[in-house]
């Protein structure tokens, strides 16, 4: 072990060690890409270099991990311990993927401009705040600086109309979720006068939550309900899903969404870990709410990318449910479930990207049909990715919901057991019919897919998710591990699960 104290300079410099190293990138990258900045080799070297930067944030994260890096002495700011270091590499491993699948389509679709990485890198420094702040205000500094990176990206493409639309939708909708998130973190100051998450966890564990308090929680959960797209919060998720740029979106259902539960769990079990029975009842709602609303609105959707953006919705739902039991299954089921869904949402995304232009809002079931017999690799790609996300035997995306189920079994919440595998039931209503599309229906026109393919660096990304699903829904120890270790390190905090209703 390798105790730092975090309450020194050089002790908080040294925890903050990945989120340093890929702010320097960053910096780097914008400095290279100040006269370099006008053609597509240009771009393609932005890339790279964000590449590298990210490298180099993963070195530092896997430096405090291989140590055994433990804050020494009073809480601080910021975690050291294996829920940080889990959520933390899932992140930059779903940064990485961003920037190899964007190499290649910023180019074709003539989105030249570098400063696409410099905001994925700066949207990834805050992301890395968030499953790591042990302090209110450090989780709203990492969320408003993924925020504020990520209204950029949403609107990158000028010359779309439906890109402006996302952008404009996504700043106002969450610069009003901020708001509340805010209010809520002023008033649980003000019944605790503590930000620390440690501390205002002492401070409500002796008596029952104040009014005050009791509206500090109800204003977190508003505010991160709005980050993670949870009815009836949801809102601005499929617009903003649609007109953002593919590879874009495909961030912000993987990385964006796992720091938002990643810190909402953390804030729940370590602020709020005698205040179950408040919390608890609001999030069983959530959870059925966005589960049913999620699967029955995607039922209605032609759009594949517009599907996706519902599908999203309902699998906060099921990360919702993993939060609700309090327990480490529950924790570990959460953080196994974000790896399953990170690697099968990118790889999605990242096929979506290949199978159209001018953003993929235009592909559709009939604009798929045939895909199978004409690109048979892509069709078997997409296959398995919506295999995975159905939470179909023998895919890393059912390992994600069995271990769900098992938690909330375990706490004897026969409901919203019920209505997770009823609403996974449902999905099969519109992930199904894709693939019967591409393999069933014949193509609209001769060689209606004679374009389509992946660049090579993206084909290779793709690849290797799709063999991750397939080998770890069969071989799951690896992460189940790893999802283990990170809900020990989370409740250890706490030293128990979270209290009942």
């Amino acid at each position: 072990m390798n105790p730092i104290d975090l309450l020194t300079p050089g002790g908080a410099t040294l925890a903050l060690l990945p989120e340093l190293l890929l702010t320097a990138g960053a910096l780097a990258v914008l400095l290279v890409m100040s006269w370099r900045h006008r053609t597509a080799a240009d771009s393609r070297l932005a890339g790279w270099l964000s590449l590298l930067s990210l490298a180099a944030g993963g070195a530092g994260l896997a430096y405090l991990w291989a140590t055994g890096a433990a804050p020494a002495g009073a809480p601080a700011m910021i975690a050291l311990d294996g829920f940080r270091y889990v959520s933390g590499a899932l992140i930059l491993l779903c940064a990485a993927a961003t920037v190899l699948l964007s190499l290649r389509y910023l180019e074709r679709e003539q989105l030249w401009a570098p400063e696409f990485y410099v905001l994925l890198l700066l949207a990834t420094v805050g992301l890395l705040l968030m499953p790591g702040a042990q302090d209110l205000m450090v989780f709203f500094l990492g969320l408003e600086t993924m925020s504020v990176a990520v209204y950029v990206l949403a609107g990158y493409d000028r010359r779309s109309p439906q890109s402006a639309e996302a952008a404009l939708k996504y700043f106002l909708i969450g610069a009003f979720a901020s708001a509340f998130l805010l209010y809520g973190i002023a008033l649980i100051y003000g019944a605790t006068g503590t930000t620390n998450l440690i501390g205002v966890g002492a401070k409500l564990s002796t008596a029952p939550l104040s009014l005050m308090a009791s509206l500090g929680l109800g204003f977190l959960l508003i505010g991160l309900g709005f980050k993670v797209a949870a009815v009836p919060f949801h809102m601005w998720t499929p617009d903003v899903y649609e007109g953002a740029p593919t590879p874009v979106t495909g961030f912000m259902a993987a990385a964006v969404k796992a720091a938002g539960f990643a810190g909402l769990a953390r804030i729940l079990v370590e602020c709020f870990p005698a205040a179950g029975p408040q919390w608890k009842p609001i999030v069983l709602v959530l959870s059925i709410a966005t589960m049913v609303l999620g699967n029955l609105v995607a039922l209605n959707q032609r759009s594949i990318k517009r599907m996706l953006a519902y599908s999203s919705i309902a699998h906060a739902g099921y990360l919702l449910a993993a939060i609700w039991p309090g327990s480490q299954l529950g924790y570990s089921a959460l953080m196994l479930y974000l790896m399953a869904y990170g690697v099968t949402t990118l790889a999605s995304f990242g096929l979506l990207s290949a199978l159209g232009r001018d953003g993929e809002r235009d592909v559709t079931l009939d604009s798929i049909a045939g895909l199978g017999a004409a690109r048979p690799g892509i069709a078997a790609a997409l296959s398995i990715c919506l295999f995975s996300l159905l939470g179909f035997p023998g895919t890393l995306g059912f390992i994600g919901k069995w271990y769900i189920l098992t938690a909330v079994l375990e706490q004897h919440q026969g409901v919203l057991a019920v209505v997770l595998v009823l609403t996974s039931v449902v999905s099969a209503g519109y992930y199904l019919p894709v693939i019967m599309a591409m393999y069933m229906k014949p193509s609209r026109v001769p060689l209606a897919h004679s374009e389509v393919g992946l660049p090579p660096v993206a084909a290779w990304v793709v690849a290797l998710s799709v063999v991750a699903i397939v080998v770890l829904g069969v071989i799951p120890v690896p992460v189940l591990d790893l999802a283990g270790q990170s809900a020990q390190a989370l409740l250890g905090a706490t030293g128990r699960a979270i209290a009942g209703p």
